[in-house]
């Protein structure tokens, strides 16, 4: 099948797609019409990770575009996490719960006439919501409460997939700016979720990203710690084994004590070094967190509302302590506070990450302090060993070999604590590697004066043309998966057989063949008016061929056999020829009782007599047309050398061309019986019909072969029931 017969085949039915097509737009454009207008707003953030760089093999430095997609990729995908958007949707329903003048949306009557809406508690509803999101948590579906309030989420249309729908989340191309786009029905939500959702992600992924992070740096620490005790134990049977053996002389206890002397003082300066290192570090920190404290002072001021609701909350919650927690009214209000708090909060989200900061350093702080004052113990200990060798001088010989099995057990122990000082070091640089620290929020998400467009004409055009390519696809797959010929040319190459005459497909429903054959009224353009042209070709192969008796047959069943017949034997009588049709498809005999034929081929080797005019003898049945005669067969499950074992057909056969100019013979199809093959030798030409409707088989095919084999008898295929449109392809 080539491009031309797909173009053939869609301009074919170009008026379908293209009405098609028309509806498409049509229902888009009023699809449209009715949507509500929906307002945009944007927020964009700079990450920050284009500028990060690694190191390549000849000393220059590149980004690596593939670590940059990954992280990217991440953002985007934590962004629209259940954890985050779960926030969002908490915070609106809180906002609209709180401040119903100011609700971002109002319900239906059909709403609030739902049974969700009655169930749920307002008040308790307000006192989840604070929680869930002060505690950074999801709703829990099998809590029946909290259950009932995902429901009401989607009856304020909160809930997590109606907020993703018209959520957009993307890479500005080949930049370091993530856009955050929404559509909803009101300007103040749109800027709301925007601007929030990039508050929200931080505060999720720095959590997560630290507590990962600490988990391995604590796991790693406590390895660290077990491994040092493990060597100062070793170290310190070391230095008993050494007091304990005493010397021989005085010189060799006065050697042995010198050099332990020497490695008190070598550790002495190891852990002076360490003092002087945590002694800067606290300075460095303290400049830290004296600067920060000094910030945080200074926007105290607009923090004093929050200050004052937390400490009544305070006074309330050890009020109600004192109480033993049972009175209802002390919890409602504390439950109040901290609803207002979050709220006042939520425009102080700077001064909370000062806090966050001065809190990290202060934790800090106080470790590097805890590690100097060790430092500070360590050396006095060492100073007071020193102190107490410098003169000793008693030391057993015989103990040399304990103490070098000490040496070299304490030295691959020291070499265990130096790979995990080293682990925990990557680790605390990951801890202080945080991928969102570069962050920044590069553009406000504005609430939108106007609607967005709705790009009727895009979206009409998008619509009519994406039903064009549908419907052109689904005509294609169609004829790419019909397994008929179709086509002439299809049918020429995949059975290789000449093909004498092709014949479109005519309704026969209510006027016979022979009547249209007949008939002088049709265009030739139309399909009758194609049909009787082509049957005037084959007539003039007929005509032209020189023989007389040609056998009709086909490969399958209901090819057409009968209705060629008929057609041709009409066309030879315009031509003023005398015809004959002998009905031999004994197991389907349809020009027999078409005809109402009164001979039978059956009788013939009874009745028939050589020696007197055969056309006295009823050999032969008349027909409603002049000069055309019928010989019919009686239905019979049996092959022509059956039925025909008493007459000698090539003889009868050359006594009836005295009185027909044309024999035509209805053989059965070569794949289902032989009786076409029986009477082969009998005709002096052979034409086999084939329908384009069918597929070609390998049964096909032999019978092809067979055919062929005929050589000179084979006038070739005449391909019956082509479409109109592909008889010239």
């Amino acid at each position: 099948m080539d491009l031309i017969y797909f173009f053939k085949v869609l301009y074919r039915r170009k008026w379908i797609i293209i009405g098609l097509s028309i509806l498409a737009v049509i229902i888009a454009f009023v699809l449209l019409l009715n949507k509500k207008p929906l307002y945009e707003s944007v927020a964009q953030y700079s990450t920050g990770f284009t500028a990060e760089k690694v190191r390549l093999t000849d000393g220059t430095s590149a980004v690596d575009l593939f670590s940059v997609d990954v992280k990217f990729n991440n953002v985007v995908e934590t962004m629209k996490s259940p954890q985050v958007i779960g926030m969002i949707s908490y915070r609106l329903l809180l906002h609209d719960l709180v401040n119903p003048p100011k609700a971002y949306k109002k319900l239906t009557v059909k709403n609030t006439q739902s049974q969700v809406y009655k169930e749920v508690n307002v008040e308790n509803a307000k006192r989840i919501l604070a929680l869930k999101i002060t505690n950074h948590e999801l709703l829990n579906s099998e809590d029946p409460e909290e259950r009932l309030l995902i429901e009401y989420l989607k009856l304020y249309n909160y809930d997590y997939e109606k907020l993703l729908e018209n959520l957009n989340i993307e890479r500005v191309q080949a930049t370091d700016y993530i856009d955050i786009n929404y559509h909803s029905p009101s300007a103040e939500l749109s800027a709301f979720v925007v601007n929030q959702i990039g508050e929200e992600f931080l505060s999720y992924y720095k959590n997560l990203n630290s507590q990962r992070t600490e988990e391995n740096a604590e796991s790693i620490k406590e390895l660290v710690q077990n491994q040092q005790n493990r060597v100062d134990s070793i170290g310190k049977v070391l230095l008993e084994t050494k007091v304990s053996q005493g010397n021989i002389d005085p010189e060799s206890k006065s050697s042995s004590a010198m050099k332990t002397v020497e490695q008190y003082e070598a550790s002495l300066a190891e852990e002076r070094g360490k003092y002087n290192e945590h002694s800067n570090k606290v300075t460095a920190l303290q400049g830290q967190l004296n600067s920060l404290e000094n910030s945080v002072s200074q926007s105290s001021a607009s923090n004093s509302e929050v200050i004052q609701l937390t400490n009544r909350k305070n006074a309330l919650m050890e009020e109600l302590s004192r109480k033993g927690g049972n009175d209802a009214g002390l919890q409602q209000q504390i439950s109040d506070l901290r609803t207002q708090i979050i709220l006042k909060s939520n425009s102080s989200s700077s001064a909370s990450k000062v806090n966050d900061q001065i809190s990290d350093i202060r934790k800090e702080l106080s470790d590097e302090q805890a590690l100097m004052a060790a430092s500070s113990a360590t050396i006095d200990n060492y100073t007071g060993k020193i102190r107490e060798f410098l003169g000793m001088a008693n030391s057993d010989p015989g103990g040399g070999v304990k103490v070098d099995a000490l040496k070299q057990q304490l030295e691959i122990e020291n070499k265990q604590l130096s790979s995990a000082k080293e682990k925990f070091t990557q680790v605390q640089g990951l801890l202080k590697d945080d991928p969102t620290a570069n962050f920044i929020q590069t553009r406000v998400g504005q609430p939108a004066v106007e609607p967005a467009s709705k790009k009727t004409l895009v979206k009409m055009a998008l619509s009519g043309i994406s039903m064009a390519i549908f419907l052109a696809l689904i005509f294609i797959f169609l004829e790419v998966f019909d397994p008929s010929v179709k086509t002439p040319s299809i049918f020429s190459k995949l059975s290789k057989t000449n093909v004498v005459a092709v014949l479109n497909h005519l309704k026969l429903k209510h006027t016979p063949v022979m009547d249209i054959i007949m008939q002088e009224s049709d265009k030739d353009l139309k399909p009758r008016g194609i049909y009787k042209n082509n049957i005037r070709k084959l007539r003039h192969e007929f005509i032209n061929s020189g023989k007389s008796i040609f056998l009709i047959t086909s490969t399958q069943k209901q090819a057409g056999k009968s209705t060629v017949i008929e057609a041709l034997a009409t066309s030879l009588l315009l031509s003023k020829k005398k015809v004959l049709i002998i009905d031999l498809n004994c197991s389907h005999n349809t020009l027999t009782t078409k005809f109402n034929a009164e001979a039978f081929i059956q009788d013939a080797g009874d009745k028939v007599n050589y020696s007197l005019p055969l056309d006295k003898q009823n050999l032969w049945s008349s027909t409603p047309y002049d000069g055309l005669s019928i010989i019919g067969c009686n239905e019979i499950k049996s092959t022509p050398s059956e039925i025909l074992y008493n007459i000698d057909m090539d003889k009868f056969l050359q006594e009836l061309k005295k009185y027909f100019d044309f024999i035509i013979i209805e053989g059965a199809s070569l794949n289902d019986y032989a009786d076409s093959k029986e009477l082969a030798g009998y005709a002096e030409g052979i034409f086999t019909v084939f329908s384009a409707e069918e597929s070609i088989s390998h049964a096909d095919e032999n019978s092809f072969q067979f055919a062929q084999n005929l050589h000179d008898k084979n006038f070739g295929v005449i391909l019956n029931n082509i479409s109109v449109e592909n008889i010239n392809s």
